[in-house]
């Protein structure tokens, strides 16, 4: 099928390749090869979050550190249509072994076709740790009794891009589970190899990140983006995206970036501010298999906020000040930005990017208490001290 984009970029560009795979119809009861693999549910959440990525790259195709050039998606999406995400792009084929060595072959070989080029890859749906290297689960699972569980080996996929001289920088995303599954992890199965063969005695350069959404033996789990919305995606997904959308900049150079180093740290810290409506009960463990030694910039986002978290030194005295947020070490008007007290938690904002300093300002009656700070990149603990 056609590419969701393809267009004539100068220099540098980018290609990238999405995977969704929210339906494993020879999962069911009935169906396949393995009675085991006759329970596994369809997940609505992963087919939207492959297409809300898709979105994301195509309303930010020009901000990426190399243009995106082209996009070629893959998704199947199971047959609920209530509570969905609403997209207008597509049709896409689905996430077949067929298919994905088919259209990934040909991803691959656009990423290494010119010197200087960059990889964005992302999946989603099921998945496990298998040798500790993470693994995606394709449609056809439980589709052949040679091989009951296809997938895509992404350490492996990291690996050969590592590899690749050609590659200026590679960005893999994975959001699915890091589960052990006892038969497939005890056993060997040829994943979906669409990629060159990581060549063993040649040289491995720390230019491609591999972020996943759970370290081994956790679960990846769904969410709302909002309070009150009734559609699901993927939470790695959504703080990601958060993330890349200007939450996780810093400034580089002269310019604001977000690279993958700083986002994997910044990924707890954005779930607590952002998305709290989660809860606390199911764990949120992203992690990075595979790192880069610098900081490469993904995309150079634009008109946004970064997070700011203010509270008082000692905690407790929180209900007592007013909070502000202002260019001026003084408690009137104007301020950017203002919270009444009486609320103890801490308080969550956010603020423009800015080389100048801002100050947080505590304020009881006459009294003001401050603290400087530079709003150059995010900051989960600002603390103002207080009597």
């Amino acid at each position: 099928m056609a590419l969701l984009l393809d267009r004539s970029v100068k220099g540098p560009k980018t290609h990238a390749f999405v995977i969704g795979v929210g339906n494993y119809p020879n999962a069911k009861p009935g169906k396949g090869f393995d009675a085991k693999l006759r329970n596994v549910p369809d997940l609505p959440s992963v087919a939207d979050s492959a297409k809300k990525v898709c979105d994301w790259l195509l309303a930010n195709q020009d901000r990426l550190a190399a243009p995106l050039a082209t996009l070629d998606a893959l998704i199947s999406d199971p047959a609920s249509t209530k509570s969905r995400y609403q997209w207008a792009q597509g049709p896409v084929a689905t996430a077949s072994k067929a298919n994905v060595e088919t259209q990934g072959l040909a991803w691959y070989q656009r990423v290494i076709a010119e010197p200087g080029d960059m990889a964005f890859f992302y999946c989603c749906g099921h998945g496990a740790s298998h040798l500790q290297q993470p693994v995606v689960f394709l449609e056809d699972l439980n589709a052949s009794g040679t091989n009951i569980w296809s997938h895509i080996n992404l350490g492996e996929l990291a690996l050969a891009l590592r590899k690749e001289p050609s590659v200026a920088a590679a960005f893999l995303f994975a959001d699915s589970c890091g589960e052990f599954v006892t038969d497939f992890g005890l056993g060997r199965f040829a994943d979906c190899r669409f990629f060159n063969a990581p060549r063993l005695f040649s040289a491995s350069r720390n230019h491609v990140s591999l972020l996943c959404a759970a370290s081994e033996a956790y679960l990846a789990y769904e969410g709302e983006e909002t309070v009150g919305s009734d559609v699901k995606f993927g939470r790695f997904t959504l703080a990601c995206l958060k993330g890349l959308d200007g939450s996780s900049a810093r400034l580089a150079s002269k310019r604001w970036a977000v690279c993958a180093r700083d986002l994997l740290s910044d990924l707890k810290p954005l779930r607590r501010t952002f998305f709290s409506h989660w809860g606390g009960n199911e764990p949120f463990e992203p992690y990075q298999p595979v790192t880069q030694t610098d900081p490469i910039p993904i995309v150079y986002p634009e008109e946004f906020e970064l997070p700011l978290i203010v509270t008082t030194d000692p905690l407790d005295r929180m209900p007592l000040y007013e909070l502000l947020i202002s260019q001026r070490d003084d408690p009137k008007p104007p301020w950017l930005k203002n919270r009444i007290a009486g609320n103890p938690s801490a308080w969550c904002t956010t603020v423009p990017p800015s080389r100048n300093a801002l100050f947080a300002i505590a304020v009881n009656g006459g009294n003001h208490y401050s603290e400087m700070f530079q709003p150059k990149e995010p900051l989960f603990d600002h603390w103002v001290p207080v009597p």
